[in-house]
């Protein structure tokens, strides 16, 4: 009679074979092609970085008094825009214009001149910065509506650095959204 052997993996190998699994496992949760890689955060305004042109906290900024549920602003309004650029090099910019398809024209009120290590900052939220000053940014003439939970494409032109294009979302109410009372006598 021949008898068969069977194998019995040892311990050891199971211990091994599951520490293989798991290093495999780990790798798939991060890197740049992981799912968070390209995610947002839900309350700041937009970040770009093109050449020494920083556009920091960019956003089209939510008016006092207005429903969380309605449109922020109809076509034809004004909207005025919030952010800061900051020239990180030596030498000087300038912003020249800027351009959206979600508006007629886009207003540029102050001087756009940005000398080496300078900040521009635009919207009423801000505090002045040291080596600053403020060019206000409106959205004027919208051509569609503007609405919670979009984001809204700019094109700011400099001097040296050519198109910047920054995607602006719309900022958060400065209050607390209060919902009506359920009808009905229930309240939950």
């Amino acid at each position: 009679m021949s008898r068969t052997k069977r194998f019995r993996p040892t311990g050891a190998a199971v211990l091994i074979g599951a520490m293989i699994g798991m290093v495999g496992l780990a790798g798939c949760g991060a890197g740049q092609i992981s799912q968070t890689s390209n995610q947002t955060a839900a309350v700041s305004g937009a970040n770009v970085t093109v050449g020494h042109i920083a556009v920091r906290n960019a956003l089209i900024e939510y008016p006092v008094g207005v429903r969380p549920a309605a449109a922020v602003y109809r076509r034809g309004e004004n909207a005025p825009v919030q952010l800061t650029i900051v020239n990180e090099s030596d030498a000087a910019d300038r912003l020249l214009r800027a351009s959206s398809r979600v508006a007629g024209s886009v207003q540029l009120a102050g001087d756009g001149a940005l000398p080496g290590d300078h900040v521009i900052t635009s919207g009423t939220k801000l505090q002045a910065l040291p080596n600053s000053h403020e060019v206000q940014v409106t959205l004027a003439g919208l051509t569609d509506e503007i609405r919670p939970g979009l984001s809204y494409p700019v094109v700011l032109t400099f001097e040296r650095a050519g198109d910047v294009v920054v995607d602006l979302p719309v900022g958060s109410p400065a209050e607390a959204r209060l919902d009506e009372p359920a009808s009905g006598g229930g309240g939950h």
